[in-house]
């Protein structure tokens, strides 16, 4: 009988240690995701800006560019380019963004944009989403202005 006292014992402090285990993983993922939100705000924060350059156009003397970034709590932007020699054509567009690692994404109506963050403002990328090569970066640059 004491045999089975000692085993009924060891297997309820055996199965209460594991629910404890699981409540620790649960509060550490829990503080996890909450950090990341928080370095994603902060992130957010310190991008939002006025972003602007002037993009070359193969059919125009160039696209006067003007990015907005918000760091309201959807992320929206506003793009405005003005096609100069053409009418200046102006072409609006919003819609949100994300930041994954040193890539910008421009979520509008009409689809992706990505722009690749540096330390000068951000880099249009071709159209294929590839990066630029250095050369040609340095066209395709929109510095950033002013903080939001």
């Amino acid at each position: 009988m004491k045999n089975l006292t000692f085993v009924f014992l060891f297997v309820l402090v055996l199965f209460s240690c594991k629910q404890e285990a699981g409540k620790t993983t649960e509060t550490k993922t829990a503080k996890t995701d909450s950090t990341a939100i928080v370095v994603e705000q902060a992130l957010a924060e310190q991008m939002a800006a006025f972003y602007t350059g002037s993009l070359p156009c193969s059919d125009c003397d160039g696209i006067e560019t003007i990015l907005t970034l918000n760091a309201d709590e959807k992320r929206t932007f506003a793009l405005e380019e003005q096609h100069k020699g053409k009418e200046n054509k102006t072409v609006g567009k919003k819609g949100t963004w994300s930041v994954n690692g040193d890539m910008v994404t421009l979520n509008a109506e009409s689809g992706l944009m990505k722009y690749q963050l540096t330390e000068e403002g951000l880099v249009s990328l071709n159209a294929d989403g590839t990066k630029r090569d250095s050369v040609s970066a340095k066209q395709y640059l929109l510095r950033k202005v002013l903080g939001e």
